[in-house]
Parts: C-alpha cells; structure tokens; sequence
C-alpha cells in the first residue's frame, strides 16, 4: 500500500454514489472520490454496470479501509474535490481503483 504520508482508517461501507465515489463511515459520513481514475459516469455507456460492480465488491466486504493522503490529517475537509475526500479505497487488500481499471470501466479521453 502508499507509503506517503496520510491516514490509513477502517470504515463502514454505506453506498456506492456511482462507479467512483462512494459514502463511507468513520465517526460521520464521508463521501470519498477515488483519485488517479476517471469512472464512466452512471448515465453514460457501463456507468450503471461500473456502480453495480463497487456496490458488489464493497457490500460483500468487511474488509474496507479508506487511504486518505494528507499531512495534517485533522484537517481531512481541506482535501476535498466536490465535496468529497479524495483517496484511495482497498478492499481485502486491493485496491479498488485498480479493480475498476482491470474491468474496464475507466474512462478513455
């Protein structure tokens, strides 16, 4: 995993918002946008099939940590993109963003 500096926190998965966001729990909700990949978005070509494929692998997961890449991790809010974090999600140790890439569903400029 990222060895950068940043916060490495379990989570409670909640709800995939579309095929790269998604809410999470820590001590309140969060929604975290996966960074370094682009989803098609839900309304597009395979959006809908990329959001069904993170609601599977998360739902069925106890095993999601949320990286979030920060030097002052109690200033969470400061790296935001939209409202959200920005961050990398695992899942039983792989990364989502990869997973998403490997069934193709990242966008093509």
């Amino acid at each position: 995993m990222d060895l950068e500096p940043g916060l490495m926190i379990p989570v409670n998965y909640l709800r995939t918002v579309d095929g790269d966001t998604v809410e999470v729990e820590i001590k309140r909700k969060f929604k975290v946008r996966l960074r370094d990949i682009d989803i098609v978005e839900k309304k597009e070509s395979r959006g809908q099939e990329a959001t069904e494929f993170v609601q599977l692998v998360l739902g069925y997961s106890d095993n999601v940590l949320v990286f979030i890449p920060t030097n002052n991790p109690d200033k969470l809010m400061d790296i935001t993109s939209f409202e959200r974090i920005v961050g990398d999600i695992y899942v039983s140790g792989e990364n989502l963003a990869e997973l998403l890439r490997d069934k193709g569903f990242e966008k093509e400029d």
